[in-house]
């Protein structure tokens, strides 16, 4: 008897969430911090890598993405604000910063025009950042409202106690590592950043405002790669990362 012919089922295409259009998105990039990690006469985020300043690196990716319509840089303040590089793909306007991370963030807000939806936040000491993570962070934050890049720990975790010997050791699973972009529609950036100010609540990133509000913020996948210059050996880190960048697209071009 031969085997009855089953149809075999049609494939699933796989969907991704539509991204926001350009013209209503907009990336904040904080660069006010005094970088105390990492001394020196010069903040961390305007010193010399691969011939510009660190932050610039920042802008002209996000700039060249052609997934936002606008940047906002938050700088220190003082009378001298920071030179903008040439070859810019949108308009970046200049603010300055507040005396913690979401002091700034808001003040980044607050210079943005009506017609924006999505904010695209973005460390100015993470000079790495790809247009393809950006983009990650975006239809990540399409499907509920808010979406950061993190990478999983893959590192066991030990607990330290105040005189430097292990307490515990925690479970690694379910724990992440923030990065940036950190992307949020607007009004929920808003709301997030209002109820922070109103409770005298502070936190470490625009994530921890967006969860004490009730908001699911999604987890994309990060990359290695976009680190956050820190320590000296971050910035020669980063050089090299910059210099293989440089290797791969002369390679790709032959």
């Amino acid at each position: 008897m031969k085997p009855k012919y089953r149809k075999p089922a049609p494939e699933r295409t796989r969907s991704f969430p539509a991204l926001p259009n350009p013209d209503e998105t907009a990336s904040v990039v904080p660069a006010a911090g005094a970088g105390l990690r990492l001394p020196g006469a010069v903040a961390k985020q305007f010193r010399d890598l691969a011939g510009k300043p660190l932050f610039q690196h920042c802008l002209l990716r996000i700039s060249r993405s052609g997934l936002v319509g606008r940047i906002v840089l938050v700088h220190p303040p003082g009378p001298d604000p920071p030179e903008l590089p040439r070859g810019l793909d949108v308009d970046v306007h200049l603010v300055e910063g507040g005396a913690r991370r979401q002091d700034s963030v808001r003040n980044g807000l607050d210079a943005l025009g009506d017609d924006v939806s999505w904010v695209v936040v973005h460390d100015g000491a993470r000079p790495l950042v790809t247009p393809e993570l950006i983009e990650r962070c975006l239809r990540g934050a399409a499907q509920t409202g808010a979406a950061i890049a993190a990478l999983p720990v893959v590192d066991t975790v030990k607990l330290g106690d105040a005189e430097g010997f292990i307490e515990a050791t925690r479970p690694r699973e379910g724990l992440w590592l923030a990065q940036t972009p950190q992307v949020a529609r607007r009004e929920l950036l808003v709301r997030a950043m209002e109820w922070a100010v109103a409770n005298d609540f502070e936190g470490t990133d625009e994530a921890a405002l967006l969860e004490a509000v009730g908001v699911r913020v999604k987890l994309v996948e990060g990359s290695a790669r976009n680190i956050k210059v820190t320590t000296p050996g971050d910035m020669e880190r980063a050089a090299r990362l910059m210099e293989l960048e440089r290797h791969a697209e002369a390679g790709a071009s032959t």
